[in-house]
C-alpha cells in the first residue's frame, strides 16, 4: 500500500503551512497529504495545533504561511462556506445538531444549504422538495440512522448524534472529511459502529481524524501523523510510528 500511495497524487495537501496568534505559532511548517480512499490520523498531546489544522484546512482560520492545495489548486486561505463548495466537509468536537428538529430534517437543511437556490424554490416548499428529502434519505441510510429519521434529535443517544453530523456533513457531498474527535464521549460499543462507519466511508474519500483514543486510532488509520508543539514529529504507517523511538519520548517524556 505505501507503494500505491508514493504513486497517486494527494486529494488534499498542505506545504510549510503556518499559523500564528501573536508572537504564537500554533501551527508551524506543516506539510501533510491527505489521499482519495485513505484514512488519515492525526494525533499528538494536547496543544499540539491538530485542531488549529483542521481550522486551517477548513477555512475557519486562515494561514499565516504555506499552501493548502485541492487536486493541486491553491485553495489557501478560502473561507468556510467556500472550502465547503469546493468539497471538504467537517465535523467539530461538539455536536452540532438541532435537537428540536427530527434527524431527517436536520439533514435536509444541511443539503439544502448547499443546493443553491433555484427558482423553483421561491414557489415550493423545501420539505417537499424530493431532491432534498431523498438526498438526506442516502445520507442517513449511509451512516445507518434509517428508522430514526422521524424521531426528535434530542432524543437520540450521543453516539447516535454523531452520526447525524456525519450524515449532515455528507449532505454537502464531500471528497474530505474532517473529523475532530468524534468518539468524545462514545460508549464501547458506539464506538465500535463508529469505526465500521469510518471504515466504509474511507473507501470513497480522504478523512483526517483527530483523535485521543489510540486503540481506536491505530484500529482504522491508514496514515498517521504525529504532531508536537504545532509541528510535525513523525509520519508513517501506524506500525512504524508505534515503534517510532522519538515519538514514544514525546509521549513518555512529559508531553502527553
Amino acid at each position: 500500500m505505501a507503494e500505491s500511495r508514493a504513486a497517486s497524487a494527494p486529494l488534499l495537501s498542505t506545504s510549510a503551512l503556518g499559523r500564528n496568534f501573536g508572537g504564537l505559532a500554533a501551527v508551524r511548517d506543516v506539510s501533510i497529504c491527505l489521499h482519495q480512499g485513505e484514512l488519515h490520523a492525526v494525533i499528538g498531546p494536547n496543544g499540539a495545533g491538530k485542531s488549529t489544522l483542521v481550522n486551517l484546512l477548513s477555512g475557519h482560520l486562515a494561514p499565516t504561511a504555506g499552501l493548502i492545495q485541492l487536486d493541486g489548486r491553491d485553495i489557501s486561505g478560502e473561507p468556510a462556506w467556500r472550502m465547503t463548495r469546493l468539497g471538504i466537509g467537517r465535523s467539530f468536537q461538539r455536536t452540532n445538531v438541532m435537537s428540536s428538529l427530527s434527524v431527517l430534517e436536520n439533514v435536509r437543511l444541511a443539503a439544502q444549504a448547499v443546493a443553491g437556490l433555484r427558482l423553483s424554490r421561491l414557489f415550493t416548499p423545501a420539505a417537499r422538495e424530493n431532491v432534498l428529502v431523498e438526498a438526506a434519505r442516502h445520507c442517513l441510510e449511509r451512516v445507518g440512522l434509517m428508522g430514526v429519521e422521524d424521531r426528535p434529535c434530542g432524543l437520540l443517544s450521543h453516539g447516535e448524534q454523531r452520526q447525524l453530523e456525519i450524515a449532515m456533513t455528507l449532505a454537502a457531498r464531500p471528497r474530505v472529511l474532517l473529523l475532530d474527535e468524534p468518539l468524545a464521549g462514545m460508549g464501547p460499543e458506539e464506538g465500535e459502529r463508529f469505526m465500521h462507519l469510518l471504515k466504509d466511508l474511507a473507501r470513497e474519500h480522504a478523512i483526517l481524524l483527530i483523535e485521543h483514543d489510540m486503540d481506536f486510532v491505530f484500529a482504522v488509520a491508514d496514515w498517521m501523523t504525529v504532531m508536537v508543539d504545532g509541528t510535525v514529529l513523525a509520519e508513517g504507517r501506524p506500525p512504524a510510528v508505534r515503534a517510532n523511538a522519538e515519538v514514544q519520548r514525546a509521549y513518555l517524556g512529559g508531553h502527553a
